[in-house]
């Protein structure tokens, strides 16, 4: 059985404006015991294996269609019995001022398990019914066919987002039959200048040329962490170094938020640069 709070957040455009504020019912996961379930992790695509991706995009003149899964894990059958009691407030009755205690049918987004078993949802509908192979050096990669030909398809799933890059009559026949089972939305295809992940991409078809931006990304990192006024350091840093406090009275250190927020400034910069541009002579042709 877990607890559960009510949190408000916000979502943020690429260029970092907020897009809009929402409220959700959160699932205190981390109160789950070991044994409680089994695969926590979602594989997701990594930055270097995007831009590999966009660069064929480019070198092959196929379409790109960018959909979005607004409730992504809700779907998603559990294969554990976990109960869960809701947070205060006024209930219908029989309830009224006491909170219930609910047994949850599909996975919750907040649960540990929730990205794995969302995972393997969506895996097996593009392995079983769009036929694509998954990558085994990059989880989250999926491909098909040979792109140089009409029957050549890229999959690419981060979390809750999937990227369509084929030939225009697949990517309009492949999106919509991702609405229905995971109530999808999306560009099919999306424009020449589009947001994905954070990231500002701008596909320039004549000189056969993409640029990725991630400005926005990283200053959205920088605000979120209240490190926009922060002093330099040299990298790699030491796994077990933590920063010391300056003064006595400042507040106790939070490893958690630390390791977080150098884990996002590594995604960003690992394989990357704040601005980069993929001409298809980089790519060989």
């Amino acid at each position: 059985m877990i607890e559960s709070r009510w949190v408000m957040g916000r979502k943020l455009m690429a260029n970092g404006t907020i897009d809009k504020w929402k409220v959700r019912i959160v699932g205190r996961g981390d109160l789950q015991k070991p044994g409680d379930c089994n695969d926590i992790t979602s594989p997701v695509i990594d930055s270097s294996a995007i831009q590999l991706a966009l660069g064929l995009a480019v070198k092959h003149d196929l379409e790109i269609a960018v959909l979005d899964i607004p409730t992504a894990v809700l779907g998603c059958s559990l294969h554990e019995t976990l109960y869960m009691r809701l947070p205060d407030g006024v209930w219908p009755d029989p309830y009224g001022w006491a909170r219930p205690l609910v047994k949850l049918n599909k996975a919750h987004s907040s649960i540990k398990q929730a990205n794995w078993v969302y995972y393997e949802e969506v895996f097996d509908f593009i392995v079983d019914d769009v036929g694509l192979q998954a990558s085994i050096a990059a989880p989250g990669f999926l491909f098909g066919g040979n792109l140089s030909e009409t029957n050549g398809i890229l999959i690419l799933v981060y979390v809750d987002n999937i990227m369509i890059i084929s030939t225009l009559d697949l990517v309009a026949s492949i999106a919509p039959r991702s609405y229905e089972p995971f109530n999808a939305a999306g560009r099919v295809p999306v424009p020449d200048t589009f947001q994905y992940l954070g990231m500002m991409v701008t596909r320039n078809r004549g000189k056969q040329s993409i640029a990725i931006n991630l400005i926005g990304n990283i200053n959205r990192v920088l605000d979120l962490f209240e490190i926009t006024d922060c002093q330099k350091s040299s990298t790699p840093m030491e796994i077990s170094y933590e920063p010391n406090a300056i003064q006595a009275e400042e507040l106790p250190f939070d490893s958690r938020t630390y390791h977080k927020a150098i884990g996002s400034i590594l995604y960003i910069a690992l394989g990357t640069r704040p601005d980069i541009t993929y001409a298809t002579s980089v790519l060989g042709r």
